[in-house]
This record gives structure tokens, C-alpha cells and sequence, in this order.
């Protein structure tokens, strides 16, 4: 084979070059209203700017420099960056038909490829990324999941939940009395605690701690291993607790969370490990490999870099092929054994059946599910009598599995994310736990809140919402422009700016939630501006947006926020922590998919007594 000819290479760069460069220039002359970052090199965009910035420092530092509308570019794709709550607006809610959707990360594979790209099928069936008909389908269909009776409902759930949480606490304080405080002790507890296996649901969730054991043991754990406080991944454990109140409420199942690391280490299916492995690696975020070359080539591309990804990125595609069959295995198992019960049940199922199954009969059999069923009614029943209103058939059975494992996700992650930065909130400003703990203690130390309960902690409230504004779990959201004419949006000042039908829209809501024009000392922990009635008056209505805005915002965001209240005010009744010795300050981020505590968040846990209590009472 003979040498390469480098006029011949060098010409072939040349003309990728200029393509390149007249590429962006088209699309600069099309977006010239809005302000370009710069500099931009043709080739890369800004994904160079992210390699070394995470996209939401990027973001911020931005919308200082060029104000609350900017234009970048992640490789090929042209990106509106939106800051300013007004224009934002406009977008989600006042133009919301030409902004219906949400940029499609890889391409729909469609006729011929669809049996073949099963994987990339099941990626784009979930509700975050779905589009036209199809979303307004599955939120309709799991809109009764999260209604004010259903949510009613679920306080219990949340509570039994948590009291497994804080018998975890405990067990851990005790194995610190005995010596044993080092966070390699503590994370063997953790993963040997004993939790009973998988169920079948009985729609109460059951197997939950009774409210008095965990009260009498950590009095225990008060008397005797104050002095040796636990040091403790508390990031980790609340992961565990989240997943269960999701099992629970939506599925009516019993969540194994124990056990991840062996069974990774051993390849055997387990829940916590595959969302893990999911947050820490699934995404094709612009600061990693992946992210830079998917975001260079083509669209037609796409699928075809999805398959080659597997072998492009070896450690990262093994996690994600374990995770997405483990969890699409699981939902599939609970799908099928809720079908069979509704039929029993004499109910209709409009569920389609198709080939998606890509994981072999023996990952199946593994799989701790294998017989379990689902609680009547549970959110696959709902999925399974929904219709798709494209098409006017049943969902299926890939598009019902994709919804269980986005709730099974975002159950796990954000909510934990929320949790652990409010901890570390109130670890780092005292003033602000101890009026916390006046208003717990007020309410009393052995009762359990429930939903009704909400309006007398409305400084548990005030912190939620101060935590959720300081490190929004979702620091970027997104739409794309649809309409075939595009979409006008006008500034404060009269300026238009026109946004080109395909272009991406991002909502900066980091940046948002940071800026001096809707926030006094933006990087301050201040509850209270959300109890001070002037300055919440004051504040544009919009510049607080931590579960997005408009229809397509979180389908869930209620079912988040009274999981934490009632979260907050059970830990708080019997715990206190500060950060340990070996967590650094402050606290580093980390930006994946959501915005959560880079390598966990370590604290020391302390328990209250019955004197400290009835003190502050």
C-alpha cells in the first residue's frame, strides 16, 4: 500500500477546514442578533472553553461578560444561552408550541434500523427527551402519580422510608462507639446493614422500621457514642433512601439498595450500582471524550457513533451496557408481572408488545425481580391503559419501561443531590440549624409530618428552597426550537432576537439563580430572603426556576419538595452533623447529567439527646 500524498491530505483538511468554517458562518449570520462568545474557533466551538470550565461556570462567567442572551457553539450545534427570566418565560410558557421539545441527543432511528438499534430505542422513549404527541402522551399518563390525593398518600410511605434512614444512622454511630470510626468501617456497615429482599408489593409499601425502634436506638446511640462521632458518605446513604421512597410510591416494590459494589465487582444486576453508573458516566456531557466527538459529526451520524462508542470508550461503555440492561431488565421483569395481574384483574392492557429486549435470558434470570410483582395501580398500570396520541394505539412495552427507569433515576439522584446540599448548608451556618431545629422542636420530636403539616416549617422550607437556589441539581435545561419559521423573542429593551428553527436553547438557571440583578449577595446562604415578604415582592417571579418552568417543567417537583420536607424535619428531630475532617471546602461539584457533591459529602453525624430537645423546645 503506497504512502499517503501529503498535498493530497492537506487538501482533504483544507476543504474540512473551509466547510467547517463556512458551516458556522452561515449559522453566525443567521443568529446575528444575539452576542457571540468569543473567540470561537471554527472547528471545536466553545467545547474547548469546557474542557476546562464545567458548563455551568462557563455559563455564569458568560452572562457577565455578554448579558442574559448569548450564542455558542458546542461543535456543530449553534446554542442560545438564555439568562434573563423574561426571555426564559418566552420561551417555556409564552411561545411554548414553538418550543415544545427538547434537542434529540442522538437521533431517532427509524424503519429498517428500528429493530436493530434497540438500545438507542429505549434512550429515546423516556419522557425527558420525548417529543411532539409522544410527550404530551406520558405526562398525560403519569400525571395521576403526582396529583394532590396521590401525593396525599405518600407521606406515610416517606416516612417509613426514612426511619430505615435513620436506623442506618444509628447502626453507624454504634459501630463508632465500639472504635470503629474511620469512613471504611462506616461504609461497610452501610453495605452490610440488613434489609429484607425483594417483595411483592402490597401497596403500602411495607417493611419499614416501626417509629419506635429507631427513636429508642438512637437515644441508645446518644448515650453511648457521642463521643465518638460517625464519619459518614451521607450523599451515599440519602441515594438509598430516595430510591426506596420511589420503589415504594410508584411501584409499590421493595428497592434492594444494599449490596452495590459486590455485585458490580461480580456483574450481577443491582439497582444502585447501575444509577451510579448512570450519573457518573451516562451522559455525553461537553467536558468529557465522548461529548466533544459526538458533538462533531454529523447528524446522520449519530447512531452510527453510538455503536462505535462502545468501542471508542471501553470502561465507560461497559457501565453504561451494565446499567441501561439492568435497569431496563428490572422494569422490564415488574412490567410483565403488573400485565399479568391486570389481566387477571379482568382489566384492559392497551401495552404493545415489540422485539427491544437486547440483555440474554440468563441477565434475566439474575436479576432479584425475576417474580416480583408490582402493587395494584402502581405507575406502570397507569402506563399500561395510556394511549400514545400519535398514533391512537397502546404505548409500548419499550416506551412503558423507559418511564420506570426515568422515575427510578431521578428518584435516586436529584432528590438525594437536594437533600445532601441542604445538610451541607446547615453544617456550614449554624445560626441557620439552630433556627431550624427551634421550628423542628416546636413541632414536636416523636411525630411524624405529613403533607398537612407543610405550613408550620416554613423556615424547613426557606432552606430547601435557599439550598435548591445555591446548587440547582438541574443547573441546565434545554429546549429546541421547532417552529418551521422560527421564533422571535424580544429583550427588556424592545431588542428581537430570532432563533432559527433547529437551534438549541439552553435555560442558564445556575447562572439565574447566581445574578446580582434578581439577588442580594447572590453567593450568600440567606433563607430568609424567601420569608421577607419585600424582598420576595420585589423579586422577578421567575428568577427562581430550580425544576424548570412552564409544561414541560418537572412532572415530580411536588412529590421532591415534600420528600424533603418531611426529610429534613425527621433527621433534624435526632441528628445534627458537621463536616468531617476529610471533606473539602467548599464543597466541590460535580457536573454530570445533574449538579451533585463531587465524591460524596462527608460528614460527621451527631445525635441529639432528650435534654438538647426539650431545651430548645
Amino acid at each position: 500500500m503506497g504512502a499517503l500524498d501529503p498535498w493530497a491530505v492537506a487538501a482533504a483538511a483544507a476543504v474540512v477546514w473551509l466547510l467547517a468554517v463556512g458551516y458556522r458562518l452561515v449559522w453566525r449570520w443567521r443568529l446575528r442578533s444575539i452576542p457571540l462568545v468569543r473567540p470561537m474557533p471554527f472547528f471545536l466551538g466553545h467545547l474547548r472553553v469546557f474542557r476546562r470550565l464545567p458548563l455551568y461556570r462557563a455559563y455564569e462567567e458568560w452572562m457577565h461578560r455578554y448579558g442574559g442572551i448569548f450564542l455558542c457553539f458546542m461543535g456543530k450545534n449553534p446554542v442560545v444561552v438564555l439568562s434573563d427570566p423574561d426571555l426564559i418565560r418566552q420561551v417555556a410558557v409564552k411561545q411554548f408550541a414553538k418550543f415544545h421539545d427538547r434537542p434529540s441527543i442522538i437521533a431517532m432511528p427509524t424503519g429498517r434500523r428500528q429493530s436493530r438499534d434497540k438500545r438507542l430505542t429505549a434512550i429515546r422513549s423516556g419522557l425527558l427527551v420525548a417529543r411532539g404527541g409522544y410527550w404530551g402522551s406520558l405526562r398525560a399518563a403519569m400525571a395521576p402519580l403526582f396529583h394532590s390525593t396521590a401525593l396525599q398518600s405518600y407521606s406515610s410511605v416517606m416516612n417509613r422510608c426514612v426511619g430505615r434512614f435513620l436506623q442506618r444512622l444509628q447502626e453507624m454511630s454504634a459501630l463508632a462507639a465500639n472504635g470503629c470510626s474511620g469512613p471504611a468501617e462506616a461504609a461497610a456497615l452501610a453495605e452490610s446493614t440488613e434489609q429484607p429482599a425483594a417483595a411483592e408489593g402490597d401497596g403500602k409499601g411495607g417493611g419499614g422500621a416501626s417509629q419506635q425502634q429507631p427513636q429508642q436506638a438512637m437515644e441508645a446511640a446518644a448515650n453511648s457514642s457521642a463521643a465518638v462521632p460517625a464519619e459518614l458518605d451521607i450523599h451515599a446513604l440519602l441515594g438509598r433512601f430516595t430510591l426506596e421512597v420511589v420503589g415504594q410510591s410508584a411501584f409499590g416494590v421493595e428497592f434492594i439498595t444494599e449490596g452495590d459494589e459486590q455485585d458490580l465487582k461480580e456483574g450481577k444486576p443491582n439497582l444502585v450500582a447501575a444509577v451510579k453508573a448512570i450519573f457518573s458516566a451516562g451522559n455525553f456531557t461537553p467536558s468529557n471524550g465522548a461529548g466533544v466527538l459526538f458533538r462533531l459529526v454529523p447528524n446522520w451520524m449519530e447512531p452510527l457513533f453510538f455503536v462505535l462508542f462502545l468501542r471508542l470508550f471501553g470502561a465507560m461503555a461497559r457501565k453504561l451496557e451494565y446499567a441501561r440492561s439492568t435497569l431496563m431488565c428490572t422494569a422490564d421483569l415488574l412490567m410483565q408481572a403488573a400485565k399479568k395481574q391486570a389481566l387477571a384483574r379482568g382489566e384492559k392492557v392497551h401495552m404493545v408488545e415489540t422485539d427491544w429486549r437486547w440483555w440474554s435470558q440468563a441477565w434475566a434470570d439474575q436479576n432479584p425481580y425475576k417474580g416480583v410483582t408490582p402493587a395494584p395501580n402502581s405507575v406502570l398500570d397507569m402506563l399500561m391503559r395510556a394511549t400514545n396520541k400519535e398514533t391512537g394505539r397502546g404505548l409500548t412495552d419499550v416506551q412503558i419501561a423507559a418511564q420506570s427507569n426515568t422515575l427510578i433515576a431521578a428518584g435516586y439522584e436529584t432528590t438525594a443531590n437536594a437533600l445532601s446540599f441542604a445538610i451541607y448548608c446547615l453544617a456550614t451556618h449554624p445560626e441557620a440549624e439552630a433556627r431550624l431545629l427551634a421550628e423542628v422542636d416546636a413541632f414536636g420530636a416523636d411525630k411524624e409530618p405529613t403533607l398537612d403539616d407543610a405550613p408550620r416549617f416554613p423556615y424547613v422550607e426557606a432552606v430547601m428552597h435557599e439550598a435548591l437556589r445555591l446548587y440547582p441539581p438541574a443547573h441546565t435545561t434545554n429546549r429546541e426550537c421547532t417552529a418551521p419559521g422560527g421564533a422571535t423573542l424580544v429583550g427588556g429593551d424592545g431588542t428581537q432576537y430570532h432563533i432559527p428553527q433547529g437551534v438549541w436553547v439552553h435555560f442558564n438557571i445556575w447562572g439565574l439563580h447566581h445574578s446580582e440583578a434578581h439577588w442580594k449577595e447572590p453567593h450568600a446562604f440567606r433563607p430568609e430572603r424567601f420569608l421577607d415578604e419585600e424582598e420576595v415582592a420585589g423579586r422577578h417571579p421567575n428568577a427562581f426556576i430550580p425544576f424548570g418552568l412552564g409544561p414541560r417543567n418537572c412532572i415530580g417537583y411536588k412529590f421532591a419538595l415534600q420528600e424533603m420536607l418531611i426529610s429534613l424535619v425527621r433527621i433534624y428531630q435526632r441528628w445534627t452533623f458537621q463536616l468531617a475532617p476529610r471533606q473539602a471546602r467548599p464543597l466541590p461539584l460535580r457536573m454530570g447529567i445533574t449538579l451533585a457533591p463531587k465524591d460524596g459529602l462527608w460528614v460527621t453525624a451527631h445525635p441529639r439527646s432528650a435534654n438538647s430537645m426539650t431545651a430548645a423546645a
